[in-house]
């Protein structure tokens, strides 16, 4: 499921909505560019629609690794393999920030960013886990 758009969704209404990876990837490498002298130059309603923008698809991302996760064998080596424990704290970081009142420091360019560095970790996470499912598990 690496295909579709994702839409600024805090009622969970589009959790069916596959995922656009190119397309947000893109979004993250822009905003992990801009920088705090970048703020003449970055118009806050840019800011803040790569902020929606990126809040949206975390909330999707989430559910899909949470769901690759839940479908890995319950084998210790193949769930250390992906990395699970590292993955669950990062999910848990991920829920923690998304549910936290809005930061403007910097007119929210600190938080925008933040956000483009959760998506890398949790599509890395996703990544070890479809590695880990894909793997043959081995044999008692």
């Amino acid at each position: 499921m690496i295909h579709g758009s994702v839409v600024h969704d805090p009622t969970a209404a589009y959790d069916s909505v596959p995922l656009d990876r190119a397309l947000h990837e893109q979004l993250v490498r822009t905003v992990l560019a801009w920088t705090p002298q970048d703020r003449t130059a970055l118009r806050q309603a840019d800011i803040d629609q790569a902020t929606l923008q990126l809040t949206g698809y975390l909330r999707l991302l989430v559910r899909e690794v949470r769901t690759e996760l839940a479908a890995l064998p319950q084998d210790p080596e193949v769930l250390a393999r992906a990395g699970a424990e590292r993955t669950r704290a990062t999910l848990a970081e991920t829920v923690r920030r998304l549910g936290a009142a809005p930061v403007r420091a910097h007119r929210g360019l600190g938080q925008t960013q933040s956000r483009a560095r959760l998506v890398n970790a949790l599509h890395a996470a996703l990544d070890r886990a479809r590695a880990a499912a894909s793997a043959p598990v081995p044999a008692p």
